[in-house]
């Protein structure tokens, strides 16, 4: 009778307890060096989302196309108008084409919210276009210096409905997990998976890896000298003059302004202790300003209205921190301030901090009356 001989998997026995080891020993080792819910990696900010990312990349690089191409004139002077949504509600492009004389072409390219290091990162792609910018404008609120702190967003409580082969193919994985389900001992086992730190957080290191891939890939490019065309596709043109939500409202939406009102008591915006000149997001502000000034652009700051209600509480020491933050960055050649704050009333806003369209061109208007002299040639340094 043939015996068995378990003495010949003991090469496999031994390679397989290793490997369960080492996967034990790093759920230890990953929560010590990162968090028990990785909270170490986690986005300072609140995440925007991948398509602003390639909605400003593919404008900047179809603009970056149009220069390359010479199809824009020889003696374009081009201003870049950067900020949030309120900016981009706020401050129209054509209304400066016509009346700001800082700049005979005007580009506007924002992010989302109240946070200075998400603007920082979604505006990089002007720093990889051939045509560098004379003027920006920075349009910014007090806020802004408090930032819009991650907080984890819930998981999805059931899958979105999908037809055809993916429904099929999600059908089919659905059956062979039911089944291996059924056998007693697989529950357990999938439970003491799923507590492991790498599966509990494989989202949140899967976004870290992107961000640090997407930051050393853009560190690369820059040092390398390549442009944004190369970099992504172009849109067809990157004026993005579509109109906007905010401008179709004649009045001031009550609701949405009670959630915007809601969004930033939770974030801590109505706390003075919050308002810091030397924290992260006045930090990512100086560093807006320098970048831009070191390619050789005139910056301007727009202090953006509010309305009055929220206005009303909005911390008295919040704009003082944000001229000290300036003040005290650039104390012999600080950055001209263009003071908006309360400029528009109350009936030209769509909500708390978005303009309707008359609101728009009452701003971009009393934006371009401060733009008024001529820039000197981009390669002086402001």
């Amino acid at each position: 009778m043939k015996v068995f001989d378990l003495s010949r998997y003991r090469g496999v026995a031994i390679v397989a307890a290793g490997a369960m080891i080492s996967f034990v020993a790093l759920h230890y080792a990953f929560g010590i060096a990162f968090g028990a819910r990785a909270e170490r990696i986690l986005p300072n900010q609140r995440p925007l989302g991948l398509e602003l990312h390639a909605k400003n990349w593919s404008r900047v690089a179809a603009l970056d196309r149009m220069h390359r191409r010479g199809q824009l004139a020889p003696d374009t002077r081009l201003g870049v108008v950067i900020g949030n949504s309120a900016t981009q509600s706020g401050i129209q492009r054509r209304v400066l084409d016509m009346y700001a004389t800082a700049a005979n072409r005007w580009f506007v390219l924002t992010s989302a919210g109240m946070s200075f290091e998400n603007l920082e990162s979604y505006t990089k792609p002007i720093f990889y276009c051939s045509l560098k910018p004379s003027v920006v404008v920075m349009g910014v609120h007090p806020q802004m210096l408090v930032g819009e702190g991650y907080f984890a967003e819930e998981a999805p409580q059931r899958t979105l409905a999908v037809v055809g082969r993916r429904q099929r193919r999600l059908e089919s994985r659905w059956t062979v997990m039911r089944a291996l389900r059924a056998i007693p001992w697989v529950p357990r086992l999938l439970k003491l998976l799923d507590a492991h730190w790498i599966v509990k957080n494989r989202g949140s290191v899967a976004d870290y890896l992107r961000t640090r891939a997407y930051d050393t890939r853009l560190a690369v490019f820059r040092a390398a000298g390549v442009s944004a065309e190369a970099i992504f596709i172009p849109a067809t043109e990157p004026w993005d003059d579509e109109p906007l939500w905010w401008w179709q409202v004649d009045a001031p939406n009550a609701e949405f302004a009670k959630l915007q009102t809601k969004f930033w008591k939770k974030h801590g915006h109505f706390k003075a202790w919050k308002y810091r000149p030397d924290g992260p997001q006045a930090r990512s502000f100086i560093r807006l300003i320098r970048a831009y000034r070191d390619i050789g652009a005139k910056v301007y700051i727009v202090l953006m209205p509010l309305r009055s209600p929220a206005r009303a509480q909005i911390p008295a020491n919040a704009r003082p921190c944000l001229l000290k933050v300036v003040r005290d960055a650039f104390p012999g050649d600080p950055p001209e301030i263009i003071d908006a704050e309360t400029e528009i009333p109350d009936q030209y806003f769509a909500d708390e901090a978005h303009l309707s369209h008359l609101g728009a061109e009452r701003l971009s208007k009393f934006v371009a009356e401060h733009m008024q002299e001529p820039t000197p040639e981009v390669g002086d340094r402001r």
